[in-house]
């Protein structure tokens, strides 16, 4: 079964946004015990726990949009782009779950006043993932999915550019229109802007 291109179009829309929305939302909830701040909750989102997300999520869906409307050549090295980039983003994700509180050694610092990694990890009584995180997750696995369809399907896609080349002129030296195009507007253009008369039948 064929996948067609309007379908992996809405794909890497849906998923590209998503991956942004995701970055905006919370993804780890921590409970600190330090006499040196009155914050006891700090809620971090996935932007700030890993920085580069944001960015690769954007190369993807702009390497996915490019190999899209590409030709075959230029649609997979595109698409191996784009793919590169999210598999880029997930495992920076995968830090950032696997080891939230070393994620969030910045925010800590700034909000306590201490950058010691030992030392911070001593602040904080719990820490909890929020769903997002996980989300975030499951988009990026279905990105890779997304990209895998363009390299494998994309090659049974037209290109899109061909849509813009200027059709062939007629052969017919007096500029007459042929009649095989008699009924495309497109090749009555051309004729006309060419400098011949599309009124004028081949038997004239």
């Amino acid at each position: 079964m064929r996948i067609s291109r309007s379908s992996v179009v809405v794909a890497t829309l849906v998923t590209g946004g998503l991956l942004l929305i995701s970055g905006a939302q919370p993804w780890v909830v921590l409970a600190l015990s330090s006499a040196e701040t009155s914050a006891r909750e700090l809620i971090v989102n996935g932007a700030t726990l890993a920085p580069s997300f944001v960015g690769l999520s954007l190369a993807y869906v702009a390497a996915m949009i490019v190999g899209l409307v590409s030709r075959p050549v230029v649609r997979v090295v595109s698409s191996t782009i784009g793919v590169v980039a999210v598999m880029g983003a997930l495992v920076v994700s995968w830090l950032v779950v696997t080891d939230p509180v070393e994620a969030a050694r910045a925010t800590i610092a700034r909000v306590t006043g201490v950058s010691d990694t030992v030392r911070q990890r001593e602040l904080i009584d719990a820490f909890a993932l929020e769903p997002w995180a996980y989300v975030a997750l499951i988009l990026l696995i279905a990105s890779v999915g997304v990209g895998g369809v363009v390299i494998v399907a994309g090659r049974f896609w037209t290109s899109n550019s061909r849509r813009y080349e200027r059709p062939e002129k007629s052969a017919d030296p007096g500029g007459r229109r042929d009649p095989r195009e008699a009924g495309d507007p497109h090749a009555t253009w051309d004729t006309f802007s060419g400098g011949g008369d599309p009124t004028r039948s081949p038997s004239h």
